[in-house]
């Protein structure tokens, strides 16, 4: 059982520690692509307002040069002292006519290139620009030549410099009424990624150094909790294995009877105690048996040891001896036949509502008449008359179950009221309808049964409950002196999913015995 416990605890741990994993990799992966989106979303954010900020100081530089009356002498000035204004952060900037030649750039290489060639006011000579943003630029003036952009609109892409991944964004920029000789300019915005990037890796270090340390510290949490949790059990079960057939008045503790242990420890003690009513009731039965066993055995066995000590004796003397042994012999047979039918009955009653029963459809009507029938000439060698009164307004009133078995009951019942009648007294069979049910009472006109022995008119080897004076002779299969007759009864009415009561009528005693009827015929009783 320890074995048990400890593969249900590992089980537990190992559960957690699963779900766990999937949980914090699932949300670890769902936060990595968040930041990575939030940051390229960021990026691009910050290169298309830039690159618009850039355009709209240059076209107010313009107005504003125009306004003063200066000429650009050097190409490049205007859009270069913006640039030199600019906070811009890590943003390199670069700006370009239609021919894709610099003016102007916000990097620290190329815009030294551009401020010493406008102190020295020399004309207009090429620069070259980053690989990567020209062929960004050609790509985009190809896609504005198909028509697949328009003019204004501005182009976010992901190129890779020198340095490493940028996100760069492109804006053409048109010379507005009055600027003449102004040209058309291109505008790129590059915000290189390397800080990005460091984030991620920085952000996916800590995630590769936290799942595991999570994951270990919710293994050994959930284990210790877990291990907590099932010491209850291993208390039961530890408990439970020292109870024996000698212990079963042990109860286990409850320490919640509300939770699932506490409610298991109930059921096992509930379970113990009709465990220990069980053996009760059947070292009851055993000793209660073997009392009504020995009587007959100690008669044959006094009769055969009298009869062999004596060396002579009359055939009378054999005779009579025979006799006693042959009744003590028949007395016998009946109580270990009765015995056995409590046993099959028993363990019809607990099986499957009787399975090991036959299941036929059985006629009340007649199955009273034929026991009416077998105990008539013994009622009228007593004096005693039998009759029947049937109320029920089905025809037939059928019951489903085994017919000889039924027939037992009736019999039983009726040779216990024989037993208990006065000479001229009258036995009543009484067979009426009840909701789904047929309900059958045998009356005598005897002294009834004492207050106090009523409660245990039903339990078996338990003599006399009417008058143990009175000694009557008993049908063939009443077992009749064992006590046995009104047990078996009950133990029938059980097995056949009824039940059968006694009433409380006086004068004599009147037995009731309920059967469910076939559905067929339930509805109109």
């Amino acid at each position: 059982m320890k074995a048990v416990r400890t593969s249900i605890l590992v089980r537990l741990t190992l559960w957690n520690a699963s779900v766990l994993a999937c949980l914090l990799v699932a949300f670890a992966w769902a936060g990595w692509l968040t930041l990575e989106q939030v940051l390229r979303q960021r990026a691009a954010t910050v290169v298309r307002e830039s690159a618009r900020v850039v355009a709209g100081s240059i076209l107010a530089e313009r107005r504003a040069a125009a306004a003063r009356g200066e000429v650009e002498t050097v190409r490049g000035e205007h859009e270069q002292a913006v640039l030199r204004e600019l906070r811009a952060g890590d943003l390199d900037i670069f700006i370009t006519d239609e021919a894709e030649q610099l003016m102007a750039a916000r990097q620290p290489e190329l815009g030294e290139a551009i401020e010493r060639r406008a102190d020295s006011e020399r004309e207009s000579a090429a620069v070259v620009l980053p690989r990567a943003v020209r062929d960004l630029m050609t790509a985009v003036r190809a896609q504005r030549d198909a028509g697949a952009l328009s003019d204004s609109s501005v182009v976010i892409r992901e190129i890779t410099i020198e340095s490493g991944p940028a996100r760069a964004a492109l804006l053409r920029v048109e010379p507005e009424p009055g600027d003449e000789g102004e040209p058309a300019l291109l505008i790129a915005a590059l915000r290189p990624e390397q800080d990005d990037l460091q984030l991620l890796r920085q952000v996916r270090t800590t995630i590769f150094l936290a799942i595991p340390l999570a994951l270990l510290l919710s293994i050994i949490a959930g284990f210790l909790l877990a291990r907590r949790s099932l010491a209850p059990l291993d208390a039961i079960v530890t408990r439970t294995a020292t109870i024996t057939a000698a212990s079963l008045d042990d109860r286990l503790p409850v320490v919640n009877p509300h939770d699932e242990l506490g409610r298991l420890a109930q059921i096992i003690n509930d379970l113990l105690g009709r465990v220990g009513e069980a053996f009760r009731r059947q070292r009851q039965f055993v000793a209660d048996a073997s009392h009504e066993l020995r009587t007959p055995i100690a008669i044959i066995r006094g009769e055969a040891d009298v009869t062999l000590r004596r060396a002579e004796r009359t055939a009378q003397e054999y005779r009579e001896a025979l006799g006693v042994i042959h009744g003590e012999s028949i007395r016998l047979s009946r109580i270990v036949d009765d015995l056995f039918l409590l046993t099959r009955v028993d363990a019809a009653a607990h099986t499957a509502r009787g399975d090991a029963l036959r299941r036929d459809a059985v006629d009340v009507s007649e199955l009273v008449g034929d026991a009416v029938r077998s105990v008539r000439t013994i009622a009228d060698t007593q004096g005693v008359a039998v009759r029947t009164v049937s109320v029920f307004d089905v025809v037939p009133p059928r019951v489903q179950g085994d017919a000889q078995l039924l027939r037992r009951l009736l019999i039983n019942l009726l040779d216990n009221a024989l037993k208990h009648s006065p000479p001229g007294g009258t036995i009543t069979v009484h067979l009426a309808g009840e909701p789904g049910a047929v309900a059958l009472t045998v009356r005598d006109e005897g002294p009834g049964i004492p207050a106090n022995q009523r409660d245990r008119v039903f339990e078996r080897f338990v003599h006399g409950v009417h008058d143990p004076d009175r000694a009557v002779p008993a049908t063939e299969s009443s077992g009749a002196g064992a006590g046995l007759g009104l047990a078996i009864a009950q133990a029938i009415a059980h097995a056949h999913g009824g039940n059968i009561t006694l009433l409380d009528v006086m004068p004599g005693a009147t037995f009731k015995v309920s059967l469910p009827l076939i559905s067929s015929a339930g509805d109109h009783s």
